[in-house]
């Protein structure tokens, strides 16, 4: 079931948008001069460590103002310059509310889940979801229903969430408070939001949207649809991804009628720091300016960009970058085309070793690498100059052609661990600590996250199965990682008691 909606992603504009109030402020408040009595510590006076003015290229002791200046507005109680900040980007986001977060979309993706769900309510999310989302349920006491999921078998990652998987999953549970889905992911790939949420409203459920790597799709009207767009109650959106604010800068959209916008902002209030940074702030009220006032421009830049250098790619040998071929399969409605996905497996190097490869060798740094892939994010910061070393990079390094690994892959495993325990039952049950070899058939006390791909292989409550271990063991023997348990050496694991 598939709704049509306009397919512009431009923002109606209805307040004037070539101003930063928030930024406004500080300027002033830099100006007076004030002798200082209160934090922080240094009084914007004292010198910082030459090697910190080597790293920032400068002193910015002198910036670095706090709420107790007298015209600076507070974050957890904005009535002021920061309040019509907020105002200015939930205008160029076409969104009812917006707050900034300065401790990135993950406090945004806990807080979505808390501000929806209490203890026993349940959500529906994907079992891709990123880890914070699975934060928010241990924190919320939401028990969650996952949509299993779906793997393109030339990725090996599930790409988007199936409407269909949400419609089944909704008609068998009454009562779900909540639908969380992550569109655009990691790959720029985007699920059917508008039908999700038309699925969820119907429900009585919020949909709430991890649109960590779409914070520049209201920016262009030929890229996809923002989620603010299609139905969606909560997004979140990481400013500092594919906008220009200093990373941890990002934004939680509110749109009226299902959510209480009051209890989002208290729920911020509990999960955010209490000493908000005015840099990270300021940072995110420019680069909203910014967005709005040279945006399209520079986005219609990294679009030709990108587009040339994914033909380009194409021609190359042992090399295939991604795009529209995918559209339609697993789930997925639509792309980005700022996402480069490149496969590099035919040159017998691995994503991991064909990543270390432009590092090292050519200076290029990648967004991420999986076993068979590397991803590239083309933003309105890039130029002709970046994207011709890219290229030149990635025509150098698919000459080299090795011998292949021929080391046999193996897959994950096939369904969804069994849950024996919720997850927040689990994370605050007494737990203890066995052999790696010996923890088939115990209860993960914590997360068991491969990279690649970057999906749960467990969370707290859920059975550890020898198939569980052995694909662990596969992960860490290719070069991938795993995150979420306590010991980084993966020779222990905790589990409940």
């Amino acid at each position: 079931m598939t709704l049509n909606l306009a397919e512009t992603s431009r923002v109606r504009l209805r307040l004037d948008q070539d101003q930063t109030p928030f930024l406004d402020s500080l300027l002033v408040e830099k100006e007076r001069w004030q002798t200082s009595f209160h934090m922080p510590g240094h009084k914007g006076t004292l010198p910082p460590a030459p090697k910190l003015v080597e790293y920032w290229g400068g002193d910015i002791h002198a910036a670095d103002l706090v709420e107790i200046n007298g015209i600076i507005d507070y974050l957890h109680s904005p009535k002021g310059a920061l309040l019509e900040a907020q105002k200015l980007a939930a205008d160029a986001h076409g969104a009812d509310h917006t707050f900034f977060l300065i401790n990135g979309s993950t406090v945004g993706n806990i807080a979505s889940i808390m501000a929806t769900c209490f203890d026993g309510d349940r959500v529906i999310m994907p079992r891709a979801s990123h880890r914070s989302v699975y934060g928010g349920v241990v924190l919320s006491g939401a028990i969650p229903l996952y949509v299993e999921p779906d793997y393109i078998p030339e990725i090996g990652f599930p790409l988007a969430t199936s409407a269909e998987a949400v419609a089944r999953l909704l008609a068998e549970h009454s009562g779900v408070k909540a639908v969380h889905i992550t569109s655009p992911n990691y790959y720029g790939y985007l699920s059917d939001t508008a039908t999700i949420a038309h699925m969820a409203h119907a429900a009585g459920a919020a949909l709430c949207v991890d649109e960590a790597h779409g914070s520049h799709l209201a920016f262009h009207p030929s890229l996809p649809t923002s989620a603010v767009s299609l139905g969606a109650d909560m997004v979140i959106q990481s400013t500092h991804k594919t906008q220009s604010a200093l990373t941890q800068g990002s934004m939680l959209h509110v749109n009226d009628g299902v959510v209480n916008v009051a209890r989002v902002g208290q729920i911020l209030s509990l999960l955010q720091t209490s000493s908000p940074s005015s840099i990270l702030l300021a940072s995110i009220d420019a680069a909203r300016h910014f967005s709005v006032t040279q945006g399209e421009a520079l986005l219609e830049k990294a679009l030709r960009l990108a587009e040339a250098a994914r033909a380009e790619i194409r021609a190359l040998d042992g090399l295939w970058c991604y795009g529209e071929d995918l559209v339609g399969r697993g789930g997925i409605f639509s792309y980005d085309p700022t996402k480069l996905v490149v496969r590099v497996r035919e040159t017998g190097l691995s994503g991991f070793q064909f990543y270390d490869k432009l590092r090292y060798d050519h200076g290029i740094d990648g967004e991420f690498a999986d076993r068979n892939h590397v991803i590239f994010s083309i933003t309105m910061g890039d130029t002709d100059a970046s994207v011709e070393k890219l290229l030149n990079a990635l025509r150098a390094t698919s000459g080299c052609v090795e011998a292949a690994d021929d080391q046999p892959e193996v897959s994950l495993p096939v369904g969804l661990p069994e849950m024996a325990m919720t997850p927040r039952d689990a994370y605050y049950a007494p737990s203890r600590v066995v052999a790696f070899e010996e923890a088939a058939g115990h209860i993960s006390a914590e997360n068991l996250i491969p990279y690649p791909p970057g999906i749960p292989l467990i969370v707290p409550g859920e059975r550890i199965e020898p198939v569980h271990l052995d694909y662990l063991r596969y992960i860490r023997s290719i070069g991938g990682g795993v995150v979420g348990p306590e010991d980084k050496t993966l020779a222990t694991l905790r589990v409940v008691s």
